[in-house]
């Protein structure tokens, strides 16, 4: 067998030498030879042998002809979720950390897992879900009891299947949790899926061939459709891939060695990469901008067939305002919803048709699971269905802040989904401050009781004094950057956010009186009593 290995090798390399010995003579024949018509060329040994030991495109055989192969076309891509996920190829699911990728990724597992009757609903962020099916989840990042845990969490709060249903689904779905496995079970220095020995271009690692013998022989051994294993989830890149993500080389090997994998054992796999934290975010072009985000060659965008990102809502502070994403959307949510508990998730960059065009928002909600909240009817914010966390002290996210010229009707940045519309006019929106005050109502609430205190009813209320008390706060108090200069009044409204929006908002909550254009104090002795609050304490550290 060694002979015969080297014999072939040997040939090889002759044959090479014959190569270049055959081009320097036709290139010193000069032009007459390049016209000349005779078809010796057909007969040479540079057309009888192959130029790649590793491949053979047989020219003689008719395999690459377009015509061959016109009858089982078909240009039409499959989805496993539509919209979001395809049934065969790679895909990534990137942000930075912290943000609930992980989470996110086995609500989808647990998604596809689920057999129909078991699901909430047949859709998984706005796309339908096709069929059912077994997923692997790699994680090298999560023991066997945290990741277990959190699947616990997502099939109980996020579908809300019952205790039967919840072991239905969680025997359709495979666990490798590397860091749980004993030295005996897996001895391998680490889970790194490609390798490069030396000398020697990457190649998938004994780990990744063995995965895949996993899901080649479980699909043997299972082959009801509903019973394959139809995907992998992979957390994450940077503790897996066993490469830099700058290495150029070693990412179009990955790729392309799992992009043959799917297509050969037809399944997904969903890689979750990362972005560091400190990366920003442009206001104007924040989806635009979005694969220059994630860490990494040009490759980690281009060969998956979808990339997505998942990040938290923004806020943009510019020139002492704050300017929001998806305005319309945080004024329904009214301060319910911490912004660390509000994302965005959309498709950033995708090469095959049918891939989703819209943003979906997503709160983060108790026990780890998440509420669809894009489109959603304005009465669901009142009907208890969502059970959001509490919020954060001073971290709040408001509708105070939202900017100039917002319309509360516009549930994002491309507006009221349309078939939203109707009802929208119909019903209206929530009050803006449905349960106490906004924090930067509430900011100027105990601004008006220091200044006014023990000064009776009927006394007017400068706005620009309180507005200068505020601007001397910006650095001490966050809630200042909520408040801005009077805008509006009389015939126009005032601006979202302005002192005198706040003054209104004092006013109708009955602890200020308007006349006109101008506020006074309530009849109540100060702003304090009639709140049940104590007056703000001027330290330094006051929030």
């Amino acid at each position: 067998m060694q002979a015969a290995e080297a014999s072939e090798v040997d040939l090889g390399h002759d044959w090479k030498s014959e190569l270049r010995r055959l081009v320097v003579e036709d290139a010193a024949a000069g032009d007459a030879s390049l016209n000349s018509t005779a078809t010796d060329d057909s007969e040479d040994e540079v057309n009888s042998k192959p130029g790649s030991l590793k491949w053979n495109s047989e020219p003689e055989a008719d395999k690459w002809l377009a015509d061959r192969h016109l009858s089982t076309a078909d240009a039409t891509v499959a989805y496993r979720i539509q919209g979001w996920l395809a049934e065969r190829g790679t895909s990534v699911w990137f942000g930075a950390g912290s943000t609930g990728k992980t989470q996110l990724m086995l609500w989808m597992a647990a998604m596809i897992a689920s057999h129909p009757r078991d699901r909430p609903e047949q859709t998984w962020l706005g796309g339908r879900v096709n069929g059912t099916g077994h997923v692997l989840i790699l994680t090298a990042e999560d023991t066997r009891e945290q990741i277990i845990g959190r699947l616990r969490d997502v099939v109980t709060h996020s579908l809300n299947q019952d205790e039967a249903a919840r072991l239905r689904t969680c025997a359709r779905l495979h666990v490798m949790p590397f860091l749980s496995m004993p030295e005996g079970e897996f001895e391998h220095p680490n889970p790194s899926l490609l390798e490069q020995a030396r000398d020697k271009p990457w190649g998938p690692s004994e780990v990744l061939l063995e995965i895949r013998r996993y899901i080649a022989e479980w699909n043997r051994l299972h082959p009801a459709v509903e019973d394959r294993i139809v995907g992998v989830v992979m957390d994450s890149a940077t503790s897996m891939a066993g490469f830099d993500s700058l290495d150029a080389q070693a990412t179009t090997n990955f790729f392309f060695y799992l992009g043959r994998l799917c297509e050969r054992l037809r399944i997904f796999w969903a890689v979750i990469g990362h972005t560091p934290k400190t990366t920003s975010v442009p206001r104007t072009n924040a989806r635009a901008t979005a694969a220059s985000r994630l860490r990494g060659v040009a490759m980690w965008t281009t060969a998956p067939r979808l990339t997505v990102e998942v990040r938290l809502i923004q806020e943009w502070r510019e020139r002492g305002r704050v300017h929001l994403e998806a305005p319309g959307l945080r004024a329904w949510l009214g301060g319910r919803v911490d912004r660390e508990d509000l994302l965005v998730v959309y498709v950033a960059k995708a090469n095959l048709k049918g891939a989703s065009r819209d943003e979906r928002y997503l709160v983060r909600l108790p026990r780890g699971a998440f509420a669809d909240v894009t489109g959603q009817p304005d009465d669901v914010l009142d009907s208890g269905v969502l059970d959001f966390r509490p919020n954060r002290a001073g971290d709040d996210v408001s509708s105070d802040q939202s900017p100039a010229g917002t319309d509360p009707t516009a549930r994002s940045g491309r507006g009221p989904a349309p078939h939203r519309a109707a009802r929208a006019s119909r019903t209206g929106r929530p009050k803006l401050v449905p349960e106490g005050l906004a924090p930067g109502t509430d900011l100027v609430r105990e601004l008006v009781t220091e200044t006014y205190a023990g000064s009776g009813p009927g006394r007017r209320v400068s706005a620009n004094q309180l507005t200068r008390v505020v601007a001397g706060l910006r650095a001490t108090d966050g809630r200042a950057s909520l408040v801005t200069s009077a805008s509006g009044g009389g015939k126009l409204p005032a601006r979202p956010g302005a002192i005198n929006w706040h003054l209104d908002r004092l006013a109708a909550a009955g602890l200020l009186e308007k006349s006109g254009r101008y506020y006074r104090t309530a009849p109540a002795a100060t702003i304090g009593e009639v709140t049940g609050r104590t007056p703000r304490s001027r330290t330094p550290d006051a929030n």
